[in-house]
């Protein structure tokens, strides 16, 4: 699967977001229908993780502190606490998906934070305009 994140190209991942050698997030579209289907263990700024997405279901998701609204070409995760995105992941014209905003916290309390013109990680990473196959690997967060 080819993933857009901010303005980078991550081409024929296995749609899996790793940190810390866990499955953090992971992305994948019904074959019957493309539509999108999110799977995400979400975490809060002191690195505690508070809830748990599976497939477009809640797991786990304490005093309903995120939301989800699920529709086949896309989905966001917004949290009523903070008051922001945390995951918008969409369907795009192309056989892939795009992640045009994202604002969410690692194991550890590592912010990760995806804008129109970058992927920024804490102050260990960012990546701006970069194209990049990953031959069908997981998209590792550092």
């Amino acid at each position: 699967m080819d993933i857009s994140i901010g303005s980078n190209q991550l081409r024929n991942t296995n749609g899996i977001f790793m940190a810390q050698d866990q499955d953090l997030i992971k992305v994948e579209q019904k074959a019957e229908d493309g539509s999108i289907l999110l799977s995400m263990a979400l975490y809060n700024p002191a690195g505690s993780q508070v809830a748990k997405l599976e497939r477009n279901e809640w797991a786990s998701n304490d005093q309903d502190r995120f939301e989800l609204r699920a529709e086949p070409a896309s989905v966001t995760v917004i949290d009523n606490t903070l008051k922001g995105v945390v995951f918008l992941v969409k369907r795009n014209e192309e056989n892939g998906v795009q992640v045009p905003q994202a604002k969410f916290y690692l194991p550890g309390g590592t912010v990760s934070e995806v804008t129109a013109e970058h992927w920024h990680v804490g102050n260990k990473m960012e990546l701006k305009d970069a194209d990049i196959d990953l031959q069908g690997g997981a998209i590792e967060i550092q």
